[in-house]
């Protein structure tokens, strides 16, 4: 599902949380109070949102105290989890003018592993607005989605250390089987040179096409492709790189 980034953005800044989820992301209204005992004192956090049993929190700084540490927002969250076994919780500050994101992730044989994004609300927020992105739901998926649907999105939306490594390991195997089609460069250095720009110069296109740059298409490459194929017959790849890949790379 696209997200209307200005709308998510204005939300982000103006710590509309509810609206932010219930209306942008497409998930449900949740209102409930989760109170958890934290070192002789109560610490409450308050339930805005949910889908499908994943809860989504907010901590709101009482005034005049600091954002809770990494410490205590871990220790936060380790009671939190104990009432919704999936969630998320955003840790506001007092002055509404900082949050720090919280997703943990829980699997089966591997630590637990906590990722968190700060957001100042003086940031354009764009890394935080793509990792919403990941999770925002349309009504064509309501009939068929579930727990498990929500929580694959929230991993691959803030999982972000995990998907470093798998892109950088994906990288480099694409590397090595590009370096195999691209011939007449005889030193070895500039062969590798040459496939390392190419497909920096395709990652940039893919970019920016997710982005919506290239007529407002999401699969720009893929569709022209299909359409060289109609216009030059199948198994014409050179064509493809000869009248378009080639001119927009260039």
């Amino acid at each position: 599902m696209k997200i209307d980034a200005a709308a998510v953005r204005k939300c982000l800044k103006s710590f509309d949380f509810s609206i932010l989820f219930c209306e942008h992301l497409g998930w449900d209204h949740h209102d409930a109070r989760l109170d958890i005992i934290l070192d002789g004192r109560t610490i409450q956090l308050r339930a805005f949102a949910q889908k499908r049993g994943m809860a989504a929190y907010l901590y709101s700084t009482p005034s005049g105290e600091r954002l809770p540490d990494h410490a205590i927002r871990r220790k936060i969250e380790l009671q939190a989890a104990k009432s919704a076994h999936e969630h998320l919780i955003v840790f506001a500050d007092a002055d509404r003018t900082t949050q720090v994101w919280q997703w943990v992730r829980r699997e089966p044989g591997k630590p637990i592993a906590c990722r968190e994004h700060t957001f100042n609300k003086t940031q354009p927020g764009d890394a935080l607005i793509q990792k919403l992105g990941a999770i925002a739901f349309s009504l064509e998926e309501e009939e068929s989605l579930t727990l498990l649907d929500v929580t694959r999105r929230a991993r691959a939306g803030f999982d972000v250390e995990r998907v470093t490594k798998r892109f950088y390991d994906r990288f480099k195997k694409e590397h090595a089987e590009f370096l195999k089609f691209v011939t007449g460069i005889a030193e070895k250095t500039d062969h590798e040179w040459y496939a390392s720009v190419m497909l920096n110069r395709l990652m940039f296109v893919y970019f920016i096409q997710r982005k919506g740059f290239l007529d407002g298409d999401p699969d720009y490459l893929r569709n022209r492709l299909a359409r060289m194929r109609r216009e030059h017959g199948q198994d014409h790849f050179y064509s493809f790189y000869r009248y378009f890949l080639l001119r927009l790379v260039s």
